[in-house]
């Protein structure tokens, strides 16, 4: 799905089991975060999924070998780009995001691929059913809904 406002690609959900069904969800990790003293890693494989491993590292990985419509350059979205699709004068009726462009989004949280500088086991989620964001334990599953490429006229989340 083409945002014509930010220029950015966003991945469809499906109702089917695999990969792209809209339920599944998926915990917060990256292999290649800092091991030392703290371990700002996340936690592999602590979602509920099909199709993937159940953590925002391997869900992008195999989307990216599948070759999803065509393209190899799938992420997880920043905070700023999950407030760019999030409608907020939807709040009294969630989810809080265009439901004829994104038909298949819960009311809840969907990780962002910001994580937390203060608390190295918590990362940035996105909210739909009230508009914002939030820190949560990276172990904590999530849905996830993948995006690429770059944005313009992006805003920025007010801190």
């Amino acid at each position: 799905m083409h945002d014509v406002a930010t220029g950015l690609v966003w991945e469809a959900k499906k109702k089917t089991p695999g990969t792209h069904d809209w339920n599944n969800t998926y915990s917060w990790f990256d292999p290649d975060e800092s091991q030392k003293e703290l371990d700002y890693r996340g936690a592999a494989n602590a979602g509920d999924c099909e199709g993937s491993a159940c953590d925002i590292d391997d869900f992008v990985k195999v989307v990216n070998r599948e070759g999803y419509c065509g393209y190899h350059d799938w992420r997880v979205p920043s905070r700023d780009e999950l407030f760019s699709i999030s409608d907020l004068a939807r709040a009294s009726q969630p989810p809080t995001i265009d439901p004829e462009f994104f038909p298949l989004t819960h009311p809840a949280e969907y990780w962002s691929s910001n994580d937390y500088s203060f608390r190295p086991d918590g990362a940035w989620a996105w909210h739909f059913r009230y508009g914002h964001d939030r820190v949560d334990w990276k172990k904590t599953p999530k849905y996830v809904r993948l995006v690429r490429g770059v944005a313009t006229d992006l805003a920025a989340v007010k801190e």
